[in-house]
C-alpha cells in the first residue's frame, strides 16, 4: 500500500508539507471521566464509511493554533473493517469517547488502507485500486475540546458524493473509485453515555454547508447490500 499522485488534482494549490515535529497520536478510549489526566477532555466521535471496505479507515484531526496555523500535533482514528457476516462492519455509527488534550481541531485527512497522512493531490493505492482519500488544506470542520468536558464531535462518514439517486440504482458499484468519496459530518442522534452525561458540554462543531451529510439514519437498512453506498430509507 501506498500514495499515488493524482493526475486530475495536479492544477490543485497544494498545501506545505506537515513540520517535521508532526506527531501523529492515536487517542486513547476511556470508559468514564476517571480516565482523564489533567489539561483533556473527552470527545465523542464516530467514524464510519457509506460502504463496506475490508480495509481499515482511517480519520485525522491536526491541532490549530490560535494564530491559525496547523500545529504539530496529529490526532489519527480508525474504524476497521469488522466481519459483517458476524454482525460487525463500519457502515453504522459507533461513537466512543476519548480522552483528548485541550485545544482546537481540524479534520486533516482522512484514507482508506494506508494508515499515515496522505499528502494532498494523492490517493491511496491497494493492489490496482484507488482507495477513498483526501486531505484538506483548510476550510474543514472544526472542533474544540475543553479541559474536563465533554465535546460531541459528531460522525465522520466516508460517504459517496456523486449525485446519483442510489434507491433507484439497482446493485449500484461505484468500483471503489476515489473521486467519488468524501468526509461529511452529521451530529449523533443518541444522549451522551450516562458516564459522561455529568461533565459539561463542550462548544459545538463548526461544519461548513458542503461537509454536511445527506444520511439520516444511524443504521445502514437491512435490505441494502453493504458493498454498496446506502440511502436511509425515506421518511413520512
Amino acid at each position: 500500500m501506498n500514495f499515488m499522485p493524482l493526475v486530475a488534482l495536479a492544477l490543485v494549490a497544494l498545501a506545505p508539507p506537515p513540520p517535521p515535529e508532526t506527531r501523529i497520536v492515536e487517542p486513547k478510549e476511556i470508559k468514564g471521566p476517571a480516565g482523564l489526566k489533567s489539561g483533556e477532555g473527552v470527545l465523542r466521535l464516530s467514524l464510519r464509511s457509506q460502504r463496506q471496505f475490508i480495509e481499515t479507515a482511517y480519520l485525522y484531526l491536526v491541532e490549530v493554533r490560535p494564530d491559525g496555523a496547523d500545529g504539530p500535533l496529529v490526532l489519527r482514528f480508525e474504524r476497521g473493517a469488522g466481519v459483517p457476516v458476524m454482525g460487525t462492519n463500519m457502515i453504522d455509527v459507533k461513537a466512543r469517547y476519548y480522552r483528548v488534550p485541550r485545544g482546537r481541531y481540524r479534520l486533516l485527512a482522512y484514507t482508506v488502507a494506508c494508515n499515515t497522512v496522505p499528502p494532498p493531490g494523492t490517493a491511496c493505492l491497494f493492489g490496482a485500486r484507488a482507495l477513498p482519500t483526501e486531505a484538506y488544506v483548510g476550510g474543514s470542520p472544526t472542533l474544540e475540546v475543553a479541559e474536563g468536558a465533554v465535546t460531541d464531535g459528531g460522525d465522520f462518514v466516508i460517504e459517496y458524493t456523486k449525485e446519483v439517486d442510489l434507491d433507484k440504482v439497482d446493485l449500484f458499484d461505484d468500483s471503489f473509485s476515489d473521486e467519488g468519496y468524501g468526509v461529511r459530518w452529521r451530529a449523533i442522534k443518541p444522549a451522551i453515555a450516562p458516564p459522561f452525561a455529568a461533565l459539561r458540554a463542550g462548544p459545538a462543531p463548526v461544519v461548513p454547508p458542503e461537509f454536511r451529510s445527506r444520511i439520516e439514519c444511524e443504521q445502514r437498512p437491512k435490505s441494502m447490500k453493504i458493498q454498496f453506498p446506502f440511502r436511509c430509507p425515506a421518511t413520512n
